[in-house]
């Protein structure tokens, strides 16, 4: 006789989670049968202003289907656990399913944990470099999105992409895809402070680093002549823009280095009564803030800003350019950039409106 591995007991639990909602699902959706049915105990009508509103019974209906699923995909992974081990690699399939169907569910929590051992398995049986990871991985962001966990969500982006940057050759389309939807998370952490505090000298960095693979990858870009991923990398690049001006608004002068000391030493004198009766002048050195500094830094500041505003507006040159190039790509887009571009130089103008503020609107 043996004991049941933690994982099975905790399959188990999950299981009869699963059960006690499906019937709290049927129980609700019984009981407004039964009410249809007898109307002698249907209670007085309630006004329309507190009456609230029913759920659709079609949507009912769907998620008592997920659940039912989610409750025999549980049974199955059981099962193949008692018969197979719980290290098989036939469990990663039924795992994935499982994590989708808690996704659709938004049973965030549930769905990170079915993933995550469908992770592990994938490692233990292709290594930790297997390609299975890519799907896990990218259901794993959007679990902790749905939790609003915002590290984990950067950690798995992180994973992601650095385990797509193996697969993929630097020159294919699909680094290039992979690129671009892990800048689309890194810009959506910086715009709304989700990682660190807004002008946070990290931030300022890893932007400037994106923005140097940005560039490297649209040149290649340029080369496969791929017009639809050349115009996301210039989108990218002008939101990076945008966000490492409004990043620069916020920084704290003591991080930019500025040529003038940030203290200097200060003569200071005063006259003051002697023991004979008289006064005497005393003189002593105090070490002082020099405005200078703050001037210096000031300044840098600002021209930090307005480098970045001059690259934006280069970087729209660029887009327009590569729109009047290609009609055809032009046309058949031209809500996407059309909007795309009203939204930069709105914030090319929040720009130009407010680069002497402390800080800039988000766009």
């Amino acid at each position: 006789m043996h004991c049941k591995p933690l994982m099975i007991v905790a399959r188990t639990a999950a299981c009869r989670w699963l059960m006690l909602l499906l019937f709290a699902v049927t129980g609700v959706q019984a009981g407004q049968e039964a009410d249809q049915q007898s109307g002698q105990d249907v209670p007085a009508p309630v006004p329309d202003a507190a009456r609230e509103p029913a759920e659709d019974p079609l949507l009912i209906a769907q998620r008592q289907t997920q659940l039912a699923r989610a409750q025999a995909l549980q049974a199955q992974i059981d099962d193949l656990s008692v018969d197979l081990g719980s290290y098989d690699p036939a469990l990663i399939e039924l795992q994935d399913d499982l994590g989708r169907t808690y996704l659709d569910l938004k049973e965030f929590a549930l769905a990170h944990g079915v993933l995550e051992q469908a992770m592990q398995l994938v490692r233990v049986n292709d290594g930790l470099y297997g390609e299975r990871q890519v799907e896990l991985l990218k259901s794993l962001v959007q679990a902790n999105l749905g939790l609003q966990d915002w590290e984990q969500v950067d950690i798995y982006a992180h994973l992601l992409f650095d385990l797509q940057s193996r697969l993929h050759e630097r020159n294919s389309s699909a680094y290039t895809d992979a690129m671009i939807t892990f800048s689309d998370w890194r810009l959506q952490a910086s715009r709304y402070n989700l990682l660190s505090r807004r002008g946070a000298s990290q931030s300022v960095q890893e932007l400037q680093d994106l923005q140097k693979q940005h560039e490297q990858v649209l040149t290649l870009a340029r080369e496969r002549q791929d017009v639809r991923q050349q115009w996301a990398l210039l989108y990218a690049m002008a939101a990076a823009e945008i966000e490492l001006a409004r990043q620069y608004n916020y920084q704290s002068l003591s991080d930019f280095n500025s040529p003038a000391p940030r203290y200097v030493s200060q003569t200071v004198c005063r006259t003051v009564p002697n023991a004979s009766g008289g006064f005497q002048r005393v003189c002593w050195q105090e070490r002082v803030s020099n405005p200078d500094y703050m001037y210096s830094a000031s300044s840098q500041r600002r021209n930090q800003t307005e480098r970045a505003r001059i690259a934006l507006q280069a970087t729209v040159r660029e887009m327009e350019a590569l729109l009047a190039d290609n009609p055809a790509f032009a046309e058949a887009h031209a809500a996407e950039t059309g909007a795309g571009l009203q939204n930069i130089e709105k914030a090319l103008k929040d720009l130009q409106r407010d680069a002497r503020r402390s800080s800039l609107q988000r766009w």
